[in-house]
């Protein structure tokens, strides 16, 4: 059964991951049309209508990231559910379960991609078209898949939690206390 923890999370990240890298594509595409420009620093791709870019990239990294966070957020809830009385082996798969979707919704996602146009510039002339390209800007767009799935894991742990504070399983009857109620003088 401990063997089932681990794994559901880890193939439900997995899943998770390939549902949005279709998702972000979706979502994102079609790839904006673009023309390679001669420039002051050499040639250079802008998507079309001219645009210095950073719009079709933050709407790239934005989708990437609203998407992951809202199926992190489903890894984290079902994770937590399935492990909710083995805590620490729920939390080691949530966040393999996590890596993965990363993994799987980033490289699927830029698969359905064309081509980075930047790379292709020494092969064509200014004035050529070319399709943009799909990517995520920086690194903290990734942080949406464990942020994501370790809120949700903690959210759904604390509301499991009974409201003394420890788990069910860590009480027993306890004997009465003697009363601290001075004795009696007389």
């Amino acid at each position: 059964m401990s063997r089932l923890r681990l794994a559901v999370p880890v193939v439900l990240g997995v899943a998770l991951g390939a549902l949005g890298g279709w998702l972000w594509w979706t979502w994102w595409g079609p790839a904006p049309n673009g023309k390679i420009y001669d420039t002051a620093a050499g040639k250079a791709w802008y998507p079309e209508p001219f645009d210095p870019g950073i719009t079709r990239d933050f709407s790239g990294t934005a989708t990437y990231v609203v998407i992951a966070f809202a199926l992190a957020l489903l890894l984290g809830l079902v994770g937590g559910w399935i492990a909710r009385d083995q805590a620490v082996l729920g939390v080691l798969g949530v966040l393999v379960g996590a890596g993965l979707g990363v993994l799987v919704m980033t490289l699927l996602g830029e698969s359905f991609s064309p081509a980075d146009p930047t790379t292709l510039l020494a092969a064509h002339q200014v004035g050529d078209a070319l399709p943009g390209h799909l990517a995520v800007s920086g690194w903290t767009p990734y942080l949406a898949w464990p942020v994501g799935a370790m809120f949700a894991y903690l959210v759904l742990m604390v509301s499991l939690n009974p409201a003394g504070g420890t788990p069910a399983s860590d009480r027993s009857p306890r004997p009465e206390q003697p009363s601290a109620a001075p004795a009696p003088q007389g």
